[in-house]
């Protein structure tokens, strides 16, 4: 899809399976279900949806999925399908050596695991994009780097480690252009460093929104997952989000939709925000 003198598409890392409950946080499960039919395990379908953007002569990607590093019972567990990103970028045109960047929205498993991969033999990991700079923010690097019973379970450090140890990291500080026209920008509310990406040319403007904004069902403020380690942050965030999103009529791609990946806010008959959806492929 063009936006402005940039193309944007999906690259799907595949799907996997989350606890229903957890998805939708404080929401009962007699609301959320009529949202998301959930299987016999009480488990969800969400996607692993990443953002391409070419511009400049650059290939960026925002977040990399889970990837191929999990071993049979994380998969079966989690219901997942996942591993496809390489493939799915190459059937786009680009290679794993063509990405300049990858802007990671934090470091969970779900949104960095493709950035490695196991050698031959299941030596130890390295990068997949070996001639990309990774951008995580500060905050998030050092939140995923001293984890805690709580926040443990989310994180695989070799998703991340060999990203610093072969020098392709870069640690942000708050609102960055790392860009023409291509910004990460800073939500804390998920983790201390959630980021999101938002790209705009010739005054049209895309947002990849990480878990600060999962799918289009947590589109209500109240609507958090029971992940996020600081939920009121993520209400403020997403109301400043929303309200600029509908007022400069931004495309919202979302990193866990299904049904619906990407589309624009609009308002139905009850005042209330709802999705557009739009086909970006």
């Amino acid at each position: 899809m063009r936006l402005g003198s940039a193309e944007i598409s999906i690259v799907s890392d595949g799907v996997f399976r989350v606890d229903g409950g957890a998805v939708f946080g404080v929401v009962p499960k007699t609301i959320w279900s009529g949202l998301r039919q959930p299987d016999r395990k009480n488990r969800v379908e969400l996607g692993l949806n990443c953002m391409l953007i070419r511009s400049g002569g650059k290939n960026v990607l925002v977040d990399t999925g889970i990837g191929a590093k999990p071993d049979r019972n994380m998969r079966t567990n989690y219901g997942m399908r996942a591993g496809k990103l390489v493939e799915n970028l190459t059937q786009q045109g680009v290679r794993p050596e063509d990405v300049d960047l990858v802007i990671l929205t934090h470091l969970h498993f779900d949104h960095a695991g493709g950035c490695t991969r196991y050698g031959r033999g299941g030596s130890e990991p390295t990068p997949v994009f070996t001639s990309a700079t990774h951008l995580v923010q500060r905050a998030d690097w050092e939140e995923a780097s001293a984890t805690n019973e709580r926040t443990r379970a989310a994180y695989n450090p070799q998703d991340f480690v060999p990203l610093e140890q072969s020098g392709q990291l870069e640690l942000l500080d708050g609102d960055t252009e790392v860009l023409p026209g291509l910004w990460a920008r800073r939500t804390g509310g998920h983790t201390a460093g959630h980021q999101f990406t938002l790209v705009e040319s010739e005054g049209e403007r895309a947002a990849c929104l990480g878990d600060v904004l999962p799918t289009p069902e947590h589109l209500p403020f109240n609507y958090l997952t029971s992940f996020d380690l600081y939920p009121q942050d993520t209400v403020t965030a997403k109301r400043q989000l929303l309200e600029e999103a509908e007022r400069n009529n931004w495309l919202l791609v979302f990193g866990h939709g299904v049904e619906h990946v990407a589309g624009r806010l609009t308002r139905n008959e009850a005042g209330r925000l709802t999705l557009a959806p739009e086909e970006i492929g």
